[in-house]
């Protein structure tokens, strides 16, 4: 794994001088990080690794620092929510509630479908520092993943859009990543239809990853299209959870619950979802986050 340690990137990419743009992802070794730290099955990595290379793209395409986006599928399948959190510099965090499940194989394809289930939504917050976030919605398509994107940023964001992700996945993650092209305001007829055209050679994405990584995929791809790298980034797995941050959490809860679980637990655990560590408070924690909590409702 020594020599996939900087293997990741995502580049943006403008197309046809400007007509078109691209974000082009190798998350390979994020997708594996998740893997081992969510301990998922195959199905399972296949769903949140797509979901994290998809939120990775939607991080680079945020303008400020502090701002973040949130992806929640929430599909009727057995996988139950899959949730990914990534920040402006392609950053990315998530889980899968259930991520033992495993469903049978469709050919010779993990069936993510099946998993997810095609009777759902796919939400998207983005927390752009204002006063109330954005939030767009759209119904799953095929909870397949890549195609209930391409129909978030079309139909949400009135951005037409080709998303493709794959994650080849055998007892480790071999190959994971993503292509994202979306047409801009004024393209005209020729550069819709050439990106049309284009369609299905992109949809094998995890192998061409496999076989050629980043910048040879961006070769196979898209050199057709006329790309020019405006900006190269690195995902990667992040969780910025902290004693702190969960402090705060607990002192909103407020004094009455506070109290309560003084009363009755004589202290508490916390678990993070997302990196799956776990913050203990002893009783007399949780005493001096009850002052806090009532100096707050005293404010």
């Amino acid at each position: 794994m020594d020599d996939m340690l900087n293997r990741d990137g995502l580049l943006r990419i403008s197309l046809m001088g400007g007509a078109a743009r691209a974000f082009l992802m190798e998350t390979t070794v994020m997708v594996e990080q998740a893997r081992k730290l969510h301990n998922l099955s195959k199905t399972a990595t296949a769903a949140l690794g797509r979901t994290l290379t998809a939120a990775s793209a939607m991080g680079a395409m945020l303008k400020g620092d502090k701002e973040s986006v949130t992806a929640s599928i929430q599909g009727d399948g057995p996988l139950g929510t899959v949730l990914a959190v990534a920040k402006a510099d392609a950053s990315v965090k998530g889980y899968v509630a259930n991520p033992q499940v495993e469903v049978p194989r469709r050919g010779n394809k993990l069936d993510v479908g099946a998993a997810v289930g095609k009777t759902g939504k796919l939400t998207v917050v983005k927390d752009l520092r204002m006063k109330d976030p954005y939030v767009g919605q759209v119904n799953l398509v095929s909870g397949e993943i890549a195609e209930d994107f391409a129909m978030y940023f079309t139909a949400s964001e009135q951005v037409p859009s080709l998303v493709s992700l794959g994650v080849l996945v055998s007892s480790t993650v071999e190959a994971a990543g993503g292509l994202i092209v979306q047409m801009m305001p004024g393209a005209g007829e020729a550069e819709i239809q050439s990106v049309e055209n284009s369609a299905g050679m992109f949809m094998n994405i995890s192998s061409v990853i496999q076989q050629d990584h980043l910048y040879g995929a961006l070769e196979q791809l898209l050199m057709h299209l006329e790309p020019e790298v405006m900006e190269e980034m690195h995902p990667q797995y992040r969780c910025d959870c902290s004693r702190e941050r969960v402090e705060k959490m607990l002192i909103t809860l407020g004094e009455a619950e506070l109290k309560d679980m003084i009363r009755t637990q004589h202290g508490a655990e916390v678990d993070c979802h997302f990196c799956n560590k776990r913050y203990r408070f002893a009783e007399q924690d949780l005493f001096q986050l009850l002052q806090s909590a009532t100096n707050l409702e005293d404010a």
